[in-house]
This record gives C-alpha cells, sequence and structure tokens, in this order.
C-alpha cells in the first residue's frame, strides 16, 4: 500500500506540474549546450516509427513496437523491438541497432518471478556486428523507492561507457517510477546525459572524441527511442 501511494503521489507530481521534470545532472553537464534530438513520428513527433536528427549532425529512421499478454492473473509475456538506422552526416558512417528485449513472469501470491530479461540491441555497419548496447533491471538502494532503475554498457569497437537510468529530478522531492533520462559514465565521471523525458535532448562534455562521441549518440538513441516491454 506504500509502494502504491508514493507511485501515485510521484505521477501527479510529474504530470500536474506545469513544467517537465528534468533528470538530475552534473554541474558540468548541466553547463554544456542541449543537442534537440528531434523526431517526426506519428504521436506528437515520437510515435511507433519515424525519423531523426541530432542537430543536424546525426540523422536517422526508427520503427519500434511494445506489446504484453497475462494469462489467468498469472502468467505474463511482454516483448518489445525496435530497429534504428543512425548516420553521421559529415562523414556518411551509417550503425544499424537490432533491439529486443521482454520475457515471461509468474504471479503467485503477489510476487513476480522471471520477466526481466536484458534490453538488448547488436549494432552494426556493413552488416557485421560492431558493438552492443544492453540495459538490465537494477535494484534500488531503498525499499520504498519505486523508481525501475536499469543499468547496462554501450559498445562500439573498443570504445565503451556505462549507461544508467535516471529517475530524479531538481523539481522533484522524491524518486519517480520511469526513467528521466539516461546518464553515461566513463569510470566515475559522468560525460553525456540524454534527458528522455519531454523534449529529447543531449549534453556531453567537450573535447571528446570523434568515437566517444558516435558511441554517445547511438546509446543516446538506443536509450531515448526504444520502447521497453511493460
Amino acid at each position: 500500500m506504500k509502494k502504491l501511494i508514493v507511485s501515485v503521489l510521484a505521477a501527479s507530481l510529474l504530470s500536474g506540474c506545469g513544467s517537465v521534470a528534468l533528470m538530475t545532472k552534473t554541474s558540468e553537464l548541466k553547463a554544456q549546450p542541449e543537442m534537440l534530438i528531434k523526431t517526426d513520428g506519428d504521436f506528437w513527433g515520437l510515435g511507433q516509427k519515424g525519423s531523426f536528427d541530432v542537430v543536424g549532425k546525426y540523422t536517422g529512421k526508427y520503427d519500434r513496437s511494445s506489446s504484453g499478454s497475462t494469462w489467468f492473473n498469472t502468467i505474463t509475456t511482454t516483448e518489445g523491438d525496435m530497429v534504428a538506422e543512425i548516420t553521421r552526416t559529415d562523414n556518411g558512417k551509417t550503425w544499424i541497432l537490432v533491439c529486443s528485449g521482454g520475457g515471461t513472469s509468474i504471479n503467485f501470491g503477489g510476487l513476480s518471478f522471471g520477466g526481466n530479461n536484458p534490453y538488448r540491441c547488436d549494432i552494426s555497419i556493413d552488416g557485421k556486428t560492431v558493438g552492443e548496447y544492453e540495459m538490465k533491471p537494477s535494484s534500488a538502494a531503498i525499499s520504498l523507492d519505486v523508481a525501475k532503475y536499469e543499468s547496462g554498457i554501450v559498445r562500439i569497437n573498443n570504445e565503451h561507457l556505462n549507461v544508467k537510468s535516471v529517475h530524479k529530478s531538481d523539481d522533484l522531492f522524491m524518486t519517480v517510477e520511469k526513467p528521466l533520462g539516461y546518464v553515461f559514465e566513463q569510470g566515475t565521471q559522468s560525460i553525456a546525459a540524454v534527458q528522455t523525458n519531454g523534449l529529447l535532448s543531449l549534453q556531453t562534455l567537450p573535447d571528446l572524441t570523434d568515437d566517444k562521441q558516435d558511441l554517445i549518440v547511438v546509446g543516446a538513441i538506443a536509450s531515448a527511442l526504444s520502447w521497453r516491454p511493460e
């Protein structure tokens, strides 16, 4: 019951206030310019399929789906899929993402078991797999925390970063269930963040290598445009 009250209250705060809740970021990232990720999908610009543009530096298209079924109020199956194409406009390099996740869970006595398979994207160039994006559920430190945390990695060739979902906002006094965005970490340093609640935007630290920038954009698209199965 406590979790339900907290969840309802957090949801009302997120949707009921006059402004969109922005994910918490480090002061270094806050100081960087925002790069808008513009989309033209069929659902206010962000639907099942469409195209996107990251300040003219990267463009692409995506197609995604999410579904779920429950039998006898006990067995639940979920599935989420996405295919995306990302092109760097100055050199034409193109990455293809093929993503999927979900699983089957069993509810017994109010407790749910299973169904927490990782959400994974295979990343390829010219038909050759060069990396992956993978996110797994991670447990909260506080039992009353309703946030559904995720953590994982994004890798292209020898470049890789850790990825974590962010559920805290400086505008709210508690965490929320759905991610407000994702942060990309190199070791213990946050070097980029993508805001997924409201307008999609990306901020990165300056002076990153081209390979690191490419990796962040690919990870940002995988994070921001995927539909996680419910």
